[in-house]
């Protein structure tokens, strides 16, 4: 049993108890289940980052608390509209939740190292106890190292190289492969095949299989397609009897027909569970196929919030910032600003927002729970719930 603090608007400023829904059950028994239909937070919030408008250069606030959170939004100058939802997102965070407890300090700064240091610099001066941004990899070089300076959420994925005291806040393809990989251990499928296109960038093959390995995982072979060919993957069927779990890694370009090959060779254990990423197209062809989808809490409220005071859709950008500052301002309203540090964010039990469960580990990696959903016809049906605490 572990205390978990929430950070949904519903729940803001208390601690929960909850405990961790198993995923050990056997499978046959899950498996066995009614699917039911569910619009994940994937279906709801899209992500489209064009070209928008910039904004003024300097400092915004939201609040007038006594605890300053702030936010670094790379919005003058060239402006994205991922950079401008991250940002509106976490304003409606401190609009909804701040109260008269916590000012969010936001400063928009051009997309360069000197004018993001700058940015920081000026949070700091300003009494910012943490930091949330830049979301560009580029910029992080720009962020104070580690020892008194307060930490940083970065709006970065896991991939990207972190100094001491930033933490990543998003999560990507490879980190829901893993978790994809870490059910399957978890239902006593150890064995796995690793299917990849043969130009896949190194560096996330190798985060691939560290990850799956870290949760228990076999990796028995690696498997590169570049063609799809009959005579490509039946070169490959020696390699299947003994798997227990496929997954079809990110950046595959035709998983659909990569499956189909696979299973033409008659090699593949009709048992084997075969994991994928949610970017793929449901249909006949990935019929049965296994995924990690980030699934909402409260998303509907704060959706229809965010669509009736900026006019748009919420999308998923908006929906990190959303969290990312509610829960800089959860910390701030139950701990006061002495509790917001690397400490505090690294706690084992975690947090709770829109987007779900999450932690954050020493090394500064976020870890998410997500829901398992399964391809039947041309929908993604709901298998296995997330959990709601770690």
């Amino acid at each position: 049993m572990n205390l978990a603090f929430d950070t949904r608007p519903e729940c803001h400023g208390k601690f929960r108890f909850s405990v961790r829904l198993g995923r050990s059950l056997a499978l046959c028994a899950v498996l066995a289940l009614a699917a039911c239909q569910s619009s994940g937070v994937d279906d709801t919030l899209k992500v489209e980052d064009a070209s928008v408008a910039p904004s003024a250069a300097g400092l915004e606030t939201v609040g007038s608390g006594p605890v300053t959170v702030g936010m670094v939004a790379n919005l003058a100058g060239s402006a994205r509209a991922s950079e401008r939802d991250y940002r509106d997102g976490a304003k409606l965070a401190a609009e909804q939740l701040g109260g008269d407890q916590v000012t969010l300090a936001i400063y928009n700064a051009r997309s360069d190292a000197a004018d993001t240091k700058r940015a920081v610099d000026t949070l700091v001066e300003h009494g910012a106890k943490i930091v949330i941004g830049p979301s560009q990899a580029g910029l992080l070089s720009a962020l104070p190292a580690g020892g008194a300076n307060p930490p940083v959420m970065a709006l970065v994925s896991n991939a990207v190289p972190r100094r001491p005291g930033v933490f990543a806040f998003l999560s990507d393809e490879v980190d829901g492969s893993i978790e994809a990989a870490a059910y399957a251990i978890g239902a006593g499928r150890r064995n796995i095949v690793i299917v990849h296109a043969a130009d896949a960038d190194g560096a996330t093959l190798d985060r691939l299989r560290a990850g799956i390995k870290a949760k228990g995982g076999n990796i028995i072979a690696n498997l590169p397609v570049a063609a799809n060919s009959t005579d490509e993957l039946a070169g490959k069927a020696a390699q299947l009897p003994a798997a227990e779990a496929v997954v079809l890694a990110p950046g595959l370009k035709a998983p659909g027909a990569t499956l189909a090959g696979l299973r033409a060779t008659g090699a593949l254990p009709g048992n084997a569970l075969v994991l994928s990423t949610p970017e793929i197209s449901p249909g006949p062809a990935v019929a049965g196929v296994l995924m990690c989808r980030v699934d909402q809490f409260a998303v509907g409220d704060v959706t229809q919030s965010f669509r009736t005071k900026y006019g748009r859709a919420m999308t998923k950008d908006a929906a990190y910032g959303f969290d990312a500052a509610a829960l800089a301002i959860g910390i701030a309203r139950a701990r006061g600003a002495a509790g917001l540090t690397a400490g505090t964010l690294t706690a084992r039990s975690g947090f709770r927002g829109v987007l779900g469960s999450f932690r954050f580990t020493s090394s500064g990696a976020v870890e998410r729970n997500c829901s398992i959903y399964r391809v039947e016809g041309n929908a993604f049906k709901l298998q296995d719930p997330a959990p709601e605490g770690f």
